[in-house]
């Protein structure tokens, strides 16, 4: 039954939410660092190609 938890019990879960969120941030700012330089040069790629798309489309 819900009534018996007590207000220790219910505190938890405020912890483990905070302490999931920041283990997930970590990883992500891990991960981009890691991809920096990658990310930079896929998007440079990607803004080539859709002007050269784009120029298709106008003549």
């Amino acid at each position: 039954m819900t009534k018996n938890r007590t207000k220790k019990e219910q505190g938890y879960a405020l912890l483990e939410y905070c302490a999931g969120a920041a283990i997930i941030a970590g990883i992500i700012m891990v991960a981009l660092q890691g991809l920096g330089g990658h990310l930079s040069t896929l998007m440079d790629a990607v803004g080539t190609w859709a002007q050269a798309r784009a120029g298709d489309l106008n003549g």
